[in-house]
């Protein structure tokens, strides 16, 4: 099982980019339209490519320290012999879940019409999502030995390319409306679940029955042949083969700003209504229902000690014809509002996000404070709450003068770190950075952040 619990603990402690919400409520940012199409940049801009912007997130219903140990400077995870049993169950769920997202700038430009309240960008972003789920009961069968059955473990992984196209406009002076549409090509997309997983101990080895599926797509899997003739695919030779492209897809957000009293904005917006259909060719299906038994589970007064030899290529998911696939999109809510005093130098914002995985939604909900001392200087600091739990502080600076505009938000600053600068002591972790040159006057929309 090496190469399983390898794959899934790297997809738990791995950092991707994804929306950062101490960014929502800041104006100077032009990837604020990410959030709700209505929202438009100040000015017009050019992003760097890459550099325009950079955010990274991982999310999950526990935190890093539950899955993460350290011992002195060196970093383990739970699963390790040097970690006890007790330590290693002692912070997780019922069923625990990690999701990580991408979402790189890889080219983006807009402009401000001729009226000065019409806006529209352009955009290109790799996008990538990710989430793992394990029951609890798969941990304590690691660490004490105590048989179960692991139901609903499960991986998936979503990698495509997006351009899209984003316009706003009023419909009148206090409601603005904005449609992005989003076309979208796929690297490679993967799903691995098992429906059954029943693990229990004989005399002298452990037997487990072991029925699952998997699908890939835009990789190609090598195959081997059984002593019985069984067509399977081979783990042992995979290698990093990525067939161009997986498939396409469309997506469109639509959202709305409305400024209910003239220091009292409110925002909604529905992002990623869409599917991806991911083609026949380049994808491999597989199904297992098969009987294993495997050795090396020592079971001592302290925990399990050794964990069990079972290597991924073992599982032998048998070869089923291709067939082409249609993913719905992982759609998300936004909802806020702000209220501005001290001629809009200070703000205050209360940010409410819903992400909708798989088999989980995800809800978060952001207090935010924010300040513009000066017209090219934003400031904001935030708190979230991730599904009713307190999570992390949240700072951002975002500098936009007539030339560039530059921004950073993390909420790892106040957070407790291992000695490899990584947070462990959260569940989300953020880091957004970008760089973009602006172009152009303020638009009309703005004109009141001027005076």
């Amino acid at each position: 099982m090496k190469k399983i619990f390898c794959l899934v603990f790297t997809l738990l402690t791995t950092v991707a980019i994804a929306q950062n919400p101490t960014t929502y409520f800041m104006e100077g940012t032009p990837l604020r339209s990410q959030w709700n199409p209505a929202f438009a940049s100040q000015r017009g801009y050019v992003n760097i490519p890459v550099l325009g912007g950079l955010q990274a997130n991982v999310q999950g219903n526990i935190a890093l320290d539950n899955i993460l140990c350290t011992n002195g400077s060196e970093l383990l995870t739970i699963l390790s012999s040097s970690v006890s049993a007790d330590r290693a169950l002692s912070g997780l769920q019922d069923m625990n879940r990690f999701g990580i997202g991408l979402n790189m700038n890889l080219l983006g430009f807009g402009a401000y019409t001729k009226n000065g309240k019409n806006f529209w960008s352009f955009d290109v972003n790799l996008r990538a999502d990710a989430g793992v789920r394990a029951p609890y009961e798969f941990f304590d069968f690691l660490k004490r030995g105590n048989s179960g059955n692991f139901a609903n473990m499960g991986a998936d992984i979503n990698t495509y390319v997006e351009a899209g196209f984003t316009y706003s406009f009023p419909i009148m002076d206090k409601l603005y409306l904005g449609v992005r549409g989003k076309f979208l090509v796929g690297a490679v997309q993967a799903s691995f679940n098992f429906d059954e997983f029943d693990a229990y101990l004989g005399e002298d080895r452990w037997y487990a029955h072991v029925v699952g599926s998997m699908a890939v797509t835009g990789t190609e899997l090598p195959t081997k042949r059984l002593d019985d003739g069984t067509l399977v695919y081979d783990f042992e030779e995979f290698e990093d083969m990525t067939d161009m492209p997986g498939g396409y897809g469309f997506g469109i957000d639509v959202g709305a700003t409305y400024d209910v009293l003239p220091n009292l904005q409110v925002s909604l917006s529905v992002n990623d209504i869409g599917f991806m259909s991911w083609s026949k060719k380049g994808t491999s299906i597989g199904q297992l229902d098969k009987d294993l038994e495997f050795e090396g589970v020592e079971v001592s007064a302290d925990g399990v000690v050794s964990q069990p030899r079972l290597d991924l290529g073992e599982l032998n998911f048998v070869v089923q014809e291709a067939e082409s696939r249609t993913k719905a999109l992982r759609a998300s809510v936004n909802a806020g509002g702000e209220y501005n005093f001290l001629n809009r130098k200070i703000g205050l914002g209360l940010f409410y996000n819903a992400k909708f995985w798989e088999h989980k939604t995800q809800h978060n909900l952001t207090a935010s404070a924010n300040f513009r001392p000066m017209q090219w200087l934003h400031l904001s600091g935030s708190y979230s709450f991730i599904n009713n739990r307190g999570s992390a502080v949240g700072l951002a600076l975002n500098i936009c003068p007539k030339g560039f505009n530059l921004f950073v938000a993390t909420d790892m600053l106040l957070s407790r770190k291992t000695p490899q600068w990584i947070p462990i002591s959260q569940s989300n972790v953020n880091v957004t950075f970008g760089l973009g040159i602006n172009i152009g006057k303020k638009g009309l929309r703005n004109a009141k952040s001027d005076e």
